[in-house]
């Protein structure tokens, strides 16, 4: 048998029992004992151990954030340098679309009748006659204004003022029967 299958019992001297239970269980509530001593290495083990713990705890937090960060920072900079990717490439477009439009402006004047070369135009006389070509002229000062573009609310102040018709008096298209 060994020492924790027996139990002891702790006495006062009145007979009462203070404690019972395992002899190292008892002798580690008496000061400087063996069992007591072993009992306080013990606990300091388990407290040192968890003190390690807690700092091995921290330094995986430590590198867990550096970890984050780091790879936060390599995204930045890929999003950086694809933003400017596509700063460039829009750039380069704009400027592609622009000299396509010069050319084909330049493309365009260049297909157009130099004004200083007459044989580039058809000569007049040959296709229009000369009646189309004379228009009547008259004097703007002649020409009457058309009725009608300005408000005159009296028609006396009209040049040649026309009666006003009457108003239609309403006639009833139903024979009536008497």
């Amino acid at each position: 048998m060994t020492d924790t299958d027996q139990q002891f019992k702790l006495l006062d001297p009145d007979g009462e029992v203070i404690m019972s239970g395992p002899m190292n269980i008892i002798l580690e509530q008496l000061p400087d004992t063996l069992a007591r001593n072993a009992a306080l290495d013990e606990m300091l083990q388990t407290a040192v151990q968890a003190v390690e713990g807690e700092e091995r705890q921290e330094r995986a937090r430590v590198t867990t954030a550096k970890m984050l960060s780091d790879v936060a920072t390599r995204l930045t900079q890929r999003m950086d340098a694809y933003v400017a990717r596509r700063e460039a490439q829009r750039k380069a477009d704009e400027q592609e679309a622009e000299r396509e439009e010069q050319l084909q402006i330049r493309e365009m004047l260049d297909n157009l009748p130099d004004p200083d070369d007459p044989s580039q135009f058809p000569d007049p006389s040959l296709t229009l006659e000369d009646e189309e070509l004379s228009y009547p002229s008259v004097p703007m000062s002649s020409v009457e204004e058309p009725p009608g573009t300005d408000p005159v609310y009296d028609p006396a102040e009209l040049k040649n003022p026309q009666k006003q018709p009457s108003q239609p008096i309403a006639i009833s298209l139903n024979a009536q029967e008497e």
